[in-house]
């Protein structure tokens, strides 16, 4: 009893599957990037690291050139809400990297730094760049 169906071929199927699977990575990747670069657009990120370039010290710890690299997204330290922010920016220079760790909190209308701290890799030290005590919530890192 055939009642007039198409039969659908294996390979048919298969390569379905293959471009049904690809364009799902595909839409990932592109929701991931686009994700990370509305983060990296955000005043929260680029304060933080505006404060760490207008930061002598912490620019020669580093050593130039200084990049920042793409936030964890899965990294339970990154927490962005409507009120607060807490992210932890991988940042690498010549001599040093490590993580810029910002606190900011949604106070009228505008995001303000509570602390930017920078933590050496294999090291323990870590150098405040921002600490805003007026603002400083009970959260710390």
């Amino acid at each position: 009893a055939d009642c007039g169906a198409a039969m659908v071929s294996y390979e048919t199927l298969k390569r379905a599957a293959i471009y049904g699977a690809v364009l799902s990575v595909s839409g990932c990747s592109v929701l991931y990037y686009l994700i990370q670069r509305n983060l990296a657009r955000s005043p929260y990120y680029t304060e933080a690291v505006q404060a760490l370039r207008g930061n002598s010290h912490a620019c020669s710890l580093l050593g130039e050139p200084i990049r920042f690299q793409a936030l964890r997204l899965g990294d339970k330290e990154n927490s962005v809400t409507t009120e607060h922010a807490q992210v932890m920016i991988p940042v690498a220079g010549s001599k040093s990297a490590g993580f810029l760790r910002s606190t900011a909190s949604f106070r009228l209308g505008r995001w303000e730094l509570e602390s930017v701290r920078l933590e050496f890799k294999g090291r323990s030290e870590t150098l405040t760049i921002v600490e805003n005590r007026e603002h400083s919530s009970e959260s710390s890192f």
